[in-house]
């Protein structure tokens, strides 16, 4: 699931904050940090927001590999069954 869009003076900027809780974990293992950008909104420093363009990249590495991590998981089960 992807985490909501939030939009500051025409910034598109998902919070790590907001994200589901395994998603922040595949986050911090996998991110560019350099990516994280800071935004004042109102008197109020975000300090844990990434541009949403660079989200929806990384989402889509992480929603591939867990694609693949799956099918090979399902293959080695069909494997095992033809070979026991």
């Amino acid at each position: 699931m992807k985490a909501p869009v939030e939009n500051y003076k025409g910034i598109e900027f998902v919070r790590i904050s907001s994200l589901p809780e395994d998603q922040k974990k595949a986050f911090w293992d996998s991110f560019d940090r350099h990516k994280i950008i800071k935004i004042m909104r109102n008197q109020e420093l975000l300090n844990d927001c990434i541009q949403y363009n660079d989200y929806q990249e990384w989402f889509k590495q992480v929603d591939k590999s867990e694609t693949i991590t799956l099918k090979q998981q399902e293959f080695r089960k069909e494997f095992k069954f033809v070979f026991k």
